[in-house]
C-alpha cells in the first residue's frame, strides 16, 4: 500500500489532474452494507482501481482550480505515523500534546504574539472564524452570555468585513446565533481591499444608532484575487472604537515565511486572532486548520467546560492542564499536528 502511494505521487505527473467518474464505478459506492468481511487485498484492489483514480487532483503540478494544497511525501508519511498512534489530543499528559504546543509556539514566533497567547490545531479556517467569533462575543458580552443567551445580554451585536471576505465570515456569524444581517459587508477600493474609510463611517453609524459593534474581519489572501486589506489600518480602527481585530489568513498569513510576502501582511502582529490553513500554503495534508488566539485567558474562558469526567491532577495521566478541549469545541482531536510538525 505504501509502495503504491509513493509511485502514485512519483508518477502523477503522467495522469490526468481529474477525469470524471464512469458511472460504474459510482454505483459501486451505493452497494448495501456488507454482511461479510473481504479480504484485505481486495479492499486494496478497490481503493486502486475505484477510488486513486478520482480524486479532485489537487496533489497534481496542474491543479489550478482552487486554493487547495498538494500535500508531500513526507506529510503522508508522518499520517500513516499518527494513525498508528491514534492518539486523542483532547487532553490527559501525553507527549503529542505537546507536539501540538511546540507548533503552537512557533505560531506565536511567527506572528510575534506574546507567550500568553493560544492556539489550537481544528479542520480548517472556517472552523477557526467561528471560533474567533465566539471568544469575540464573550469579550463583548461577558462569559456569562454561554449560559444565559444572546437575549439575556440585550445587546445588539455587529460585525464587519469586506465584500471579497470569504463566505465562512458570514457562517460563522449565523452559527454563533448573531445572525448574517447584523454583519456589515463593506465595498472594496481600487486594490480589491476593504475600504477602510468606509468602514469606520459604518462602524460610527451604528454605534449612533444604539448598535454594539464588536467585530472586524480583515482578509490576507482573497479567495478571488489574492488581496490583501490594509491590516495596520484595519487594526488602527479596531482600536479606535474598541473591536476585536481578526485576521482571515487561510492561505495568505504563512506568507509570513516568504521574506517577498511578509512586508504585505505587516499589521497581523496586531490580531486579536487570526485563522489560517497548513493545508494551504503549508503544504501539509488535509486537514489542518489552525486558529491563534492573542489573550490565551479569554479563549480558554470561552471554551473551557468542566466536566467529572474530565477531572484534572497534579501528576499521572490527568495531569497536564489546560487541555486542548478546554480550547474549543472538540473533545476527540487527531494528531493533526504531526504532519505539520514534519512538514
Amino acid at each position: 500500500m505504501l509502495d503504491d502511494m509513493l509511485d502514485y505521487l512519483k508518477d502523477i505527473r503522467a495522469r490526468p489532474v481529474w477525469q470524471p467518474i464512469p458511472a460504474p464505478v459510482r454505483a459501486r459506492f451505493t452497494e448495501a452494507l456488507p454482511s461479510q468481511p473481504s479480504p484485505l487485498a481486495q479492499v486494496h484492489a478497490s481503493f486502486m482501481q475505484d477510488i486513486l483514480p478520482y480524486t479532485v487532483g489537487n496533489a497534481h503540478p496542474g491543479f489550478f482550480g482552487w486554493v487547495h494544497g498538494a500535500g508531500t511525501p513526507v506529510g503522508m508519511l508522518a499520517e500513516m505515523l499518527a494513525a498508528g498512534l491514534n492518539a486523542n489530543l483532547g487532553g490527559r499528559d501525553h507527549i503529542p500534546i505537546e507536539v501540538e504546543r511546540q507548533v503552537v509556539q512557533w505560531m506565536r514566533e511567527l506572528f510575534s504574539f506574546p507567550d500568553t497567547a493560544s492556539g489550537l490545531f481544528v479542520t480548517g479556517t472556517s472552523m477557526a472564524n467561528l471560533m474567533s467569533v465566539l471568544v469575540a462575543r464573550v469579550r463583548a458580552l461577558g462569559a456569562d452570555v454561554r449560559e444565559d443567551g444572546l437575549a439575556a445580554a440585550g445587546a445588539r451585536l455587529v460585525a464587519y468585513t469586506s465584500a471579497g471576505a470569504h463566505g465562512c465570515i458570514a457562517q460563522a456569524m449565523d452559527l454563533a446565533g448573531l445572525g448574517i444581517r447584523a454583519l456589515r459587508v463593506i465595498p472594496m477600493n481600487a486594490q480589491y481591499q476593504i475600504d477602510t474609510a468606509r468602514l469606520e463611517a459604518a462602524i460610527v453609524l451604528d454605534r449612533d444608532a444604539g448598535l454594539q459593534p464588536f467585530f472586524v474581519a480583515a482578509t490576507a489572501g482573497s479567495v478571488d484575487v489574492g488581496a490583501i486589506d490594509d491590516l495596520g489600518a484595519v487594526a488602527d480602527i479596531a482600536a479606535r472604537h474598541g473591536l476585536w481585530f481578526h485576521v482571515d489568513g487561510a492561505y495568505g498569513a504563512l506568507g509570513m515565511l516568504s521574506a517577498v510576502v511578509k512586508p504585505l501582511l505587516a499589521g497581523i502582529e496586531r490580531a486579536d486572532s487570526i485563522a489560517f490553513d497548513f493545508h494551504k500554503w503549508g503544504q501539509v495534508p488535509y486537514d489542518a486548520g489552525f486558529v491563534l488566539m492573542r489573550d490565551g485567558e479569554l479563549h480558554y474562558r470561552a471554551f473551557a467546560s468542566p466536566a467529572a469526567y474530565l477531572r484534572r491532577d497534579t501528576r499521572g495521566m490527568a495531569a497536564g492542564s489546560p487541555w486542548p478541549c478546554d480550547f474549543g469545541p472538540d473533545l476527540s482531536r487527531g494528531f493533526r499536528a504531526l504532519k505539520t510538525w514534519f512538514t
